[in-house]
C-alpha cells in the first residue's frame, strides 16, 4: 500500500496494484512518473489522474470516447513496445481535460492521448500528429461541478 498526502483528497491510500507507472511523465512534467486514477462520483465521466510523486499535482482526464465521435489514432510502434501493449484491446486512452476561467467551458485535448496498458498499468502520453485534433476540443458548457473531494481509488 502506498499512502500519500494530497492537496486535493487529503492522505489517500492505494494499492501497488493500482500505481500507473508513466517512465517520461507527462509532457512538462517529467519528473513526476507515478499517478493514481480517482474518482469522486462513480456516474460522472470525469476522472483524476493524481501524481503520487507531487501532492499538488492532479489531471483531471476523461475517456474521450464518450465525448468525441470516431477519435482514433495510430500509436507508434515504439510506443506500443515500450508499453507491451500486444492488442489494442488493451490499451486504455484518456485525454486531459481543461475548463476556462470562468467555468463554463470544458475542452480536452484529442493531440496529447495518454495510453496505459491496462494489463501492466505502465503508461505514456502520447504526441499525436494529425490535423483533425487540437489540443482545446470543446466538450461541454456550463460544466458546474468538477470533481472534487472525497475521491477514492480505482480498482485497477
Amino acid at each position: 500500500m502506498v499512502k500519500v498526502q494530497t492537496t486535493r483528497f487529503g492522505e489517500i491510500t492505494v494499492s501497488e496494484k493500482s500505481v500507473v507507472n508513466m517512465p517520461e511523465g507527462m509532457v512538462g512534467f517529467g519528473d513526476y512518473k507515478r499517478y493514481v486514477l480517482l474518482e469522486d462520483k462513480p456516474d460522472t465521466p470525469l476522472k483524476w489522474l493524481q501524481s503520487l510523486d507531487e501532492p499538488s499535482l492532479a489531471f483531471i482526464v476523461v475517456n474521450p470516447l464518450e465525448f468525441v465521435d470516431n477519435y482514433d489514432f495510430d500509436i507508434p510502434d515504439e510506443d506500443a513496445d515500450m508499453l507491451g501493449l500486444e492488442s489494442p484491446d488493451h490499451a486504455v486512452v484518456l485525454t486531459t481535460v481543461t475548463v476556462d476561467a470562468n467555468g463554463c467551458e470544458v475542452t480536452t485535448n484529442l493531440l496529447g492521448p495518454i495510453v496505459i496498458n491496462s494489463l501492466t498499468l505502465d503508461a505514456k502520453q502520447i504526441v499525436v500528429q494529425d490535423e483533425r485534433y487540437g489540443t482545446k476540443h470543446l466538450i461541454g458548457k456550463n460544466a458546474g461541478a468538477v470533481p472534487a473531494a472525497h475521491a477514492v481509488a480505482k480498482a485497477a
